[in-house]
């Protein structure tokens, strides 16, 4: 059976020696044999999971949502009903991400305008911080709200 070092296998997947430890650690890598001079060693099967936890990065899942994954499936249970719910709630947090930074990018594109109109070296008054902020309107509470 063909074992690897911890760098033997940041080698080959690209992925730091310090990341393999911690994953070992926090349960998402099978724990490693030691040598007897202390070093870890592998086995090929590690490969696989390094795999499922790139790619399972890709799509956001978090390490602790890749932990019951693993969980599940080391249980004979089927982990794609849940992981089929954790990207549907993914999704629909990334769609108000992206509706609320389109909002902001709507008021940036006024202020610029708005700036674009004032005489910006003009701005420097006693007691103002700056001019343009001071004039802008209060914000409306939702985009107050701090995220």
């Amino acid at each position: 059976m063909q074992v690897l070092t911890i760098s033997a296998l940041s080698r080959n997947t690209g992925v730091t020696p310090k990341a393999l430890r911690y994953w070992e650690r926090v349960g998402l890598l099978p724990k490693a044999t030691r040598t007897h001079t202390g070093y870890r060693v592998f086995g090929p099967e590690v490969s696989q999971y390094i795999d499922f936890i790139l790619k399972a990065k890709s799509v956001g899942l978090t390490l602790s949502e890749m932990r019951r994954v693993l969980e599940l499936s080391h249980n004979g249970r089927n982990p794609c009903p849940e992981v089929v719910k954790w990207i549907d709630e993914k999704d629909r947090a990334l769609e108000q991400q992206i509706h609320s930074l389109r909002a902001l990018q709507r008021r940036l594109r006024r202020f610029r305008r708005l700036c674009s109109t004032s005489t910006v070296m003009d701005c420097a008054r006693e007691n103002e911080l700056c001019c343009l902020i001071e004039g802008l309107p209060k914000p409306k509470i939702e985009e107050r709200r701090w995220q």
